[in-house]
């Protein structure tokens, strides 16, 4: 038996290669894939700058000599197509999704523990993507905004869209979603926002000034992982004092802040005048793993997080390459696609 995978060769340059599966490590499975989502957390790799690797002890670092041909993607809907004979909770047939590297692929390989089994409720399991509904569930407990506050969203792509769905179930007063394309703005308010903002359109801190009536917003998640996007995040978030402790904001950066961006002396001192508290709400942030993986499971069959309403692209395994130009770009109201082998 065989599996076909689209390894990087170069950068943005995948290509199609065929290899036999290997024999299963004792805790093991092995996927048949059904969908597997593209991420932007992959944009390094894909550039040829870097990616995410493992000390033998299986500490994450970032790894900038990359050695081709190597596989990318980690958000995979699938069915299980065997299982190593350590593996208890698992079973062939099961359908599931969850965490795996190298999915862009026919088959893949994949430790149990980062995985779920969809029940028979799920329809549709390919677009039913566990790992960045995990990852949602993660940023929403994290942000936790109490009675009354004021969030605010920077960047409405599938992570923003999906964060704001979460959110506007809250008690918060306002939730404002800002974003430089109109058309996703316009998903925002779909999703839950209470008002939109487009930076390119008018001044977005004095408008928050005004909603807020100068109190500043309590709990910002900046979701674009752009320099730009964090200052943004400091002009607005809810100011601290000198005199007087009121409490502070609050700033999530659940992005990967990757590639050579400038740091602008104003984004430090904003830092040091509104001294908020920030929070890196990557998936590593999660207390527990498995239960984001389920909760994100339980919104997604509730409706509150309708991810695969916002799948606008599928992609073939041969097309692995256009599908990161698209998410790339955003060219063709991009918001979040798959690769289907």
């Amino acid at each position: 038996m065989k599996r076909r995978a689209a390894k990087l060769v170069a950068p943005r340059k995948f290509e199609i290669m065929e290899e036999p599966i290997r024999p299963l490590n004792e805790n093991e499975v092995l996927l048949r894939i059904l969908s597997c989502g593209l991420c932007h957390s992959d944009m390094p790799a894909y550039h040829g700058e870097s990616h995410i690797a493992r000390t033998p002890d299986g500490i994450p670092y970032m790894q900038t000599n990359l050695q081709y041909p190597f596989e990318v993607g980690h958000e995979p809907s699938g069915v299980i197509e065997d299982v190593g004979k350590a593996v208890k909770d698992f079973k062939p047939g099961d359908r599931v999704s969850g965490l795996a590297k190298g999915v862009f692929a026919t088959h893949a390989y994949a430790d149990p523990a980062t995985l779920i089994v969809l029940p028979p409720e799920v329809k549709d399991p390919q677009y039913c993507l566990i790992e960045p509904l995990g990852a949602t569930c993660n940023i929403i407990r994290a942000a936790n905004p109490e009675y009354g506050d004021y969030v605010a969203v920077i960047g409405c792509g599938m992570m923003g869209l999906m964060t704001l769905a979460g959110v506007s179930r809250s008690a918060a007063r306002e939730v404002v979603a800002i974003d430089l394309v109109d058309s996703r703005l316009e998903w925002a308010k779909k999703m839950g926002a209470t008002k939109t903002l487009n930076p390119m359109k008018g001044k977005v801190a004095a408008d928050i000034q005004d909603l807020t009536h100068g109190h500043g917003v309590d709990v910002v998640i900046e979701i674009t992982g752009k320099i730009a996007g964090l200052e943004l995040a400091c002009d607005i978030v809810k100011p601290a004092s000198l005199l007087g402790y009121e409490g502070r904001g609050k700033i999530l950066i659940p992005s990967l802040y990757a590639g050579r961006q400038v740091w602008e002396s104003s984004l430090g001192y904003q830092l040091m005048f509104r001294s908020p508290i920030l929070h890196s709400t990557h998936p590593f942030y999660s207390q527990d793993y498995k239960e984001d993986q389920r909760r994100g499971l339980w919104g997604y069959l509730k409706g509150i997080l309708p991810l695969n309403q916002i799948i606008t692209h599928e992609f073939k395994l041969e097309d692995t390459a256009k599908g990161f130009e698209i998410a790339e770009t955003g060219a063709d109201h991009y918001i979040k696609g798959i690769v289907v082998p």
